[in-house]
């Protein structure tokens, strides 16, 4: 169900964003819309817990900060 919403923006803000759509044939209406599920959609990631990352990092949980460190940046940059 479509509904209406009203928003007030720089008339300036308007006038491109309405040009934005119409080179991408598309109404500013479904800009925003998509904007906000995208928004919204973010919002609903699951955050993880330490005690869930902790599990993630078990076999380095003998390692010191700058151990792990280095051995993120070897796996990044390999010699």
């Amino acid at each position: 169900m479509k509904t209406t919403l009203n928003l007030r923006f720089d008339k300036n803000t308007i006038e491109a964003a309405k040009k934005y759509a119409s080179k991408r044939h598309t109404s500013l209406s479904e800009i925003v819309e998509g904007y906000l599920k995208k928004l919204v959609a973010q919002g609903k990631k699951k955050e993880f817990t330490s005690d869930e990352l902790m599990g993630v990092l078990k076999e380095y949980q003998d390692h010191s900060d700058e151990e792990i460190k280095e051995l993120y940046l070897k796996g990044k940059h390999p010699a």
